[in-house]
């Protein structure tokens, strides 16, 4: 009777143990980059292919088709300079000054079917939206049209 007992606190423990951890970690999600300082009701993000990309002095524009079938746009300001690099990431990692020939072909010009993950901060506009780039994702896993 005693191991019945204990074999049930045992699975007691476990089930509560993986329970809380799928509320505080959905597997689902993409982690936030931690230089967004962002309320988490306020986030949101756009993950899919680059259809547009602008980078002028003072401003880049994206229009990106999600993953999920929407048509997104997003514009960071970066007031004058033309290099929005502060608010870039790659795979998730700090964006270098190399990482640029990852990303465009030249000067502004993006690299054909680059695809990103775009964070934006909607109750607080002021906060610039942050891109990380995935230049190694092809869109082959369901979640990556």
């Amino acid at each position: 009777m005693c191991k019945v007992f204990g074999l049930v606190i045992a699975m007691t423990i476990l089930c509560a143990d993986v329970n809380a951890r799928s509320f505080y970690q959905d597997p689902g999600r993409i982690l936030p980059p931690t230089q967004l300082q962002c309320a988490r009701n306020d986030l949101t993000s756009y993950d899919g292919r680059v259809l547009i990309y602008r980078r002028r002095k003072g401003n880049t524009f994206v229009r990106m088709r999600t993953n999920f079938d929407t048509t997104e746009n997003v514009t960071i300001r970066h007031l004058r300079t033309n290099d929005p690099s502060q608010f870039y990431l790659i795979n998730g990692e700090a964006f270098t000054r190399n990482d640029w020939r990852r990303i465009e072909r030249r000067a502004g010009v993006l690299r054909h079917g680059m695809r990103a993950n775009v964070w934006v901060c909607r109750g607080n506009p002021s906060i610039q939206p942050v891109v990380d780039w995935q230049p190694d994702d092809t869109g082959a896993n369901p979640r990556s049209r």
